[in-house]
C-alpha cells in the first residue's frame, strides 16, 4: 500500500504487533481484538445487536478490550511478522442501491449522482496473499435482484441519498463513493429506482481527504436499445484527489458473471 497522509484519521492501514501484544478497534459496533504470537495471530469479533449503516464511529486502543465472549479466530505459521495490515474492501456480492426518493432522468439529459456502499474489513499478513480475515463492518441485509424468482442473483441492500454534488455527502468511513454518470439518449426519461452496483468489480482507493472511493460507473442509455451500456470507468474521479489504490477488486473483468451482473443492473 502506498503511504498517503491523510487529513483526518483513518481506521485502515500498517500496524505493528510486537509478539504477545494487541490492539483493539471499536468499528461502528463492531469489537476487533487482534494480537500477535510468535506462531499465531489471534482475532476476536464482537458485534453489538444495535449496529446500523449509520454508525460511523470508531477508536483505536492499545491491548485487549473484554472479550471475553468474542468469537476467536486463530491463524498459525511457522513464525508470524511484526506487520499486519487491516484494508477496505467492497462487498463480496453486489449491492443494490434504493434512493431514499425516486430519480429520473429526462430524455436527452445526462448527470453524475454519488451513491455509497457498505465496506468490509480485510486483515493480511506479511507473505500472504489472501486476507486471514474479511469480514463486513456492518452486515447489510440480503435482497433479491432479477426481473423474476428465477432469474436474477442474491445482493446486498442499502439505501442511499443519490447526491448530485459531493459537496452534499458526508463523509463517511466505513461506505465508499462510487460517482454513476448516466447518459440518457433514449426518448423517455430514465428511472433511477434500484441499482446493481457490481461492487466485486470494484477496487477501492482512498483520498487524502480520508474518503474511500472506486472507479465511476457510465450509464449509457443509446435511442432504441432494450439495455443501457455499462462501462466502469479505469481510473478515479478528479474530485478524488490525491489517492492511492488500497485493494483490488475481488473479481476480474474477464469473469462471465460479469455480464450477468451488468445484464441485471436495471430492475
Amino acid at each position: 500500500m502506498a503511504t498517503l497522509q491523510y487529513r483526518q484519521p483513518v481506521w485502515w492501514g500498517g500496524f505493528e504487533f510486537a509478539a504477545g501484544t494487541g490492539r483493539t478497534w471499536n468499528l461502528a459496533g463492531l469489537l476487533l481484538a487482534i494480537t500477535r504470537q510468535p506462531q499465531e495471530w489471534h482475532f476476536r469479533l464482537l458485534r453489538t445487536p444495535e449496529q446500523s449503516e449509520d454508525n460511523h464511529e470508531w477508536c483505536l486502543q492499545p491491548g485487549e478490550a473484554d472479550t471475553a465472549t468474542a468469537e476467536l479466530c486463530r491463524f498459525v505459521f511457522r513464525q508470524t511478522t511484526p506487520w499486519l495490515q487491516l484494508l477496505p474492501r467492497l462487498a463480496d456480492r453486489s449491492v443494490v442501491v434504493r434512493p431514499l426518493t425516486p430519480l429520473f432522468v429526462p430524455a436527452g439529459q445526462a448527470t453524475t449522482f454519488y451513491v455509497t456502499t457498505p465496506i468490509w474489513l480485510a486483515a493480511y499478513a506479511e507473505g500472504v496473499a489472501e486476507p486471514l480475515l474479511d469480514v463486513p463492518v456492518v452486515i447489510p441485509r440480503d435482497t433479491w435482484f432479477g426481473p423474476s424468482p428465477s432469474r436474477g442473483e442474491v445482493c446486498y441492500a442499502t439505501q442511499v441519498t443519490g447526491r448530485t454534488e459531493l459537496a452534499q455527502l458526508l463523509p463517511r468511513p466505513f461506505r465508499a463513493v462510487t460517482p454513476v454518470q448516466v447518459a440518457n439518449h433514449g426518448s423517455t426519461a430514465l428511472p433511477i429506482e434500484r441499482i446493481n452496483i457490481p461492487t466485486p468489480f470494484l477496487p477501492v482507493y482512498g483520498a487524502e481527504s480520508g474518503r474511500l472511493w472506486t472507479p465511476a460507473l457510465s450509464i449509457t442509455r443509446h435511442a432504441g436499445a432494450a439495455q443501457p451500456h455499462i462501462h466502469i470507468e479505469t481510473g478515479i474521479s478528479t474530485e478524488a484527489g490525491h489517492v492511492t489504490r488500497l485493494t483490488p477488486a475481488r473479481r476480474g473483468a474477464e469473469e462471465h458473471g460479469l455480464i450477468r451482473v451488468f445484464d441485471n443492473f436495471f430492475d
